[in-house]
Parts: C-alpha cells; structure tokens; sequence
C-alpha cells in the first residue's frame, strides 16, 4: 500500500509509527521468502518423484522415525545448499552493485543495510521484542548525532525504517522521491521514517543572529555604509507548549515554508563554487530591501537630526517601523524577525567634514537666538519690575492725595509729581501694568496739576531739574 499523505499538518507527526514499520516489515519480508520457498518445494518436489528407485527403496528400509529424521535432514541440507549456491551470490552481486552506485562511506557495510531494509524488523511478544529493535538517529543542536554510522546515512539517501529521535530546538523536512512528505519533530509520539521516505533538511529552531554590511543612498544623493543585525527563528515566537515543555515548539507549516525557499545560489557561472541560499539568507535580503527603500525617502540631516520630519533613523519610531515592515516580509515564508539593530553608520569623509560645519555654525545661530531671547526676557523683567515699582510709587502718592483735605502742597513738589506722571503715562510699557481704574485716575490728577500749573513753569522746572543733574554727574 502507497504511503498516505497526510494533508493536515497535525497528523504527519504521528502518520507513521512503530506498529507501521513492523506491518511494513512483515509484508516485505514476506515478499521476499514466500516465492523464494515456494520455488524450494517446487524443486524438491520434483527431485523427490525422480529419485532413482534403489535410493527410494534404501530409505524406506528404515523404520519410519529414522524415515522422518533422513527426510528433515535432507531438506535442510539441501536448503543450505541452495542458499549457498543462489542467495549468497545474489547478496554479493546486490552489495557490489550498491557499493558503485551509491557510493557509501567507507564504514558503511552495504550488506547490512541490504538485509535490514528487505526484511525489517518483526514484531515479537516481550521480552523478545529487545531483540528485534529498529535502528534510529538521534537529532540535537540542528545537525545528526553520529552521521557516519549506516542509519544516518541511510535516512538521508534510502529511508527508513529508522526510529526518529528529535530533540527540543530541531525539526526536519522528509521528502518522498525528491517530493515533499511531512514535517516532523519533538513531541510526545516518535515519529518513524517510512520505507521510502528520505531526510531532505534537518532545521534549526533556534533563534539565528545575521550581521551584515550594505550601501544605501540618501534622497538627496549620498552613500552610507549601514552595519545591521537582525535576529530571527522559524514560527511564531509567541507560540508555546507547556504541556510537553518545549522551548522551542515547532510549527510545520512554518518550517515548511522557510525550507522551501531555500534556492542555490551561484554569483558567478565562471568562477566559484554554488552556495546554498537558506532562510536566513532571506531573511537578510528583506533587510537589504526594506532599510535601503526607508533612507532612500529622506535626506540625510532627516535621518540624524531629531525633529526633522520623523525620520530619525536611531529613533524608536524608525525602528519600529522597519520592524513592522521586515516582519510582514518575512512572515510569508514563515519566519519571524525577533529583533532589529543598527550597530553602525559611516558617512563619506568629505561629507562629514561638510556637515559638522554646517551643523556648527547652526548650533551658533541657535546659540545667538538663544542669547537674545534671553537678554530679551531681561530687559522685560527689569522695565516690568520698574513698572511695578513706578504703579507702587503712583498708588501710594494718589493714595496720599486723597487724604489731604485742605490742599495744600508746595510747588515744587507738585512739579516733581507732574513730571513723574507724563513720564509714566507716555511710556507703553507702563500703561501696560497700570489697571484701567488706575490711568484714569493718574490722567485726572495729571489734569488737575496741569490746570494748576501753567505749562511754562512746568518747562522751567524741568530745565532745573536738567541742570541739578548735569552738576550731580560733574
């Protein structure tokens, strides 16, 4: 019966099992002895009805136990005579044939791997079942443990039956006649290799770190060299198993789209040898993609200057959203990018030189706004508190004002205060701390002084007081 592709991804872990391989074994083992008897008895058939009469009556003078022992002791004879001039040579043939046709390492013993793959294992009740175990390959840290014993090698090049033992962290891609099969891994059933299934890929779960070098070019026409890293897996990193205490559980669809992007890779058909293109190579070519598309959008002051129209290429907003990019890439092929670093930039000298200078003598431009928004500030903190000072001195003279009930002042002391409020109502900055019930009292005060003092005796007191100054300074 044709090995049954299972088409759900949750069977292929349990879709061939140990009860498979030993039905499997017994149906070819039979396959093989069954004509191979019959074709026995047909020949010592046809010896026994042609035996000359003087033997036939030779043993039939014997009595008939001694009949029945002569009887089983030829049969046996006669069957090792026939396995020595027929199946011996053909095992011979057949491992000199396998030998120049597959090419096996040297320990591999071709008659060994003949015998086990016609006749398998059989199941038997315990404690014989010990005896008749089948061969396995242990699978840890992404690679096969003893690749140069025959299961291994076999696994890769012929198929099973071979017991699988996969270990947390690995998974790996069966083919069936250079055709996909299944996927299988850690978990709670052993999976078995099928008589003709093959182990294409053994994969790394693990979480794979790439750095790497590249060019890109600015919007307004400049080379940087970026030195990035990326870090990666196969399959969703949220996905867990605590059941079975896995730490890296395996999603078979993932791990089958990863590997089936693998492609050969081969930069120059003249020279050099093909490399193989994997995962994370593509992975990284999503990089080299993705990183290059975002700088070539901005110019260069965009990518370092904060404030600068949100592209600063060291900001978080930038790295998430060309992690939010490099996943929606990467996802389509099952991995998952993990995390995104830029470790370097490297501007061109001359560009270098050209840019701190600028950004030199625009740090000094923004120092001397800065300078002048602050001697600014001090000026309108000192007219402010002079202000201040000045409304004090007014409120406090109109408050005195207000209680003099005869009226009577001095001259000059009425000149003095004239002055100081001409001064105080024509200057803007003081009206503007003033209260409106405060001017309208210092203007009718300043009215009431004008109408008792003539404007000429005001002049004289000034030119006075102009005079009293000049002396002070002298």
């Amino acid at each position: 019966m044709t090995f049954p592709y299972p088409e759900n991804p949750e069977d292929w872990q349990k879709a061939y099992t140990r009860d498979h391989a030993h039905r499997d074994s017994e149906r070819y083992g039979n396959n093989f002895w069954l004509p191979l008897i019959f074709c026995y008895l047909i020949v010592m058939g046809y010896l026994y009805f042609h035996l000359p009469p003087l033997l036939i009556s030779f043993v039939e003078a014997y009595p008939p136990f001694l009949k029945g022992i002569f009887i089983l002791a030829t049969i046996l004879l006669s069957f090792l005579f026939f396995r020595m001039i027929l199946i011996r040579p053909s095992f011979r043939f057949a491992s000199s044939f396998f030998t120049e046709f597959y090419c096996p390492p040297e320990d591999i013993v071709p008659s060994k791997i003949i015998n086990y793959r016609l006749f398998g294992k059989s199941k038997l009740p315990p404690p014989l079942n010990m005896l008749s175990q089948f061969g396995y390959i242990i699978v840890k840290d992404g690679e096969i443990i003893k690749k140069d014993e025959w299961p291994a090698w076999s696994a890769c090049n012929l198929g099973g039956p071979i017991m699988l033992i996969v270990f947390d962290g690995c998974a790996l891609y069966l083919e069936r006649g250079n055709r996909f099969s299944r996927i299988v891994g850690p978990g709670e059933h052993i999976p078995f290799l099928e008589w003709y299934e093959t182990i294409k890929y053994v994969v790394d779960l693990r979480p794979k770190v790439n750095t790497g070098t590249f060019d890109v070019w600015t919007k307004d026409g400049i080379k940087i060299i970026l030195t990035a890293q990326i870090e990666c897996r196969i399959g969703d990193p949220s996905n867990n198993d605590p059941i079975n205490g896995i730490i890296f559980p395996y999603d078979p669809l993932a791990v089958k789209k990863a590997v089936e992007r693998y492609a050969l890779r081969w930069p120059n058909r003249q020279e050099g040898e093909p490399s193989e293109f994997t995962w994370i190579d593509a992975a990284w070519g999503q990089v080299t993609g993705i990183v290059p598309g975002y700088v070539g959008g901005r110019m260069l002051d965009d990518l370092f200057i904060a404030d600068r129209h949100g592209g600063q290429i060291f900001s978080p907003d930038a790295f998430k959203e060309i992690f939010d990019k490099l996943n929606q890439a990467t996802n389509i092929f099952g991995v998952f990018i993990t995390d995104f670093q830029i470790l370097k930039v490297d501007i061109p000298e001359e560009v270098y030189e050209h840019q701190k200078d600028y950004w030199g003598a625009e740090r000094q431009g923004t120092s001397t706004v800065k300078d002048g928004q602050a001697k600014a500030f001090s000026t309108r903190v000192h007219e402010k508190a002079k202000a201040e000072t000045q409304h004090d001195l007014i409120m406090a003279i109109a408050e005195g004002l207000m209680k003099n009930k005869d009226g009577q002042f001095t001259e000059p002391l009425l000149l003095s205060l004239s002055g100081v409020l001409d001064g105080s109502l024509v200057d803007p900055t003081d009206r503007a701390y003033f209260a409106k019930e405060t001017l309208e009292t210092i203007e009718q005060l300043q009215k009431l002084l004008d109408l008792d003092h003539p404007p000429h005796l005001l002049e004289s007191s000034e030119e006075n007081n102009g005079d009293e100054r000049s002396d002070a300074t002298s």
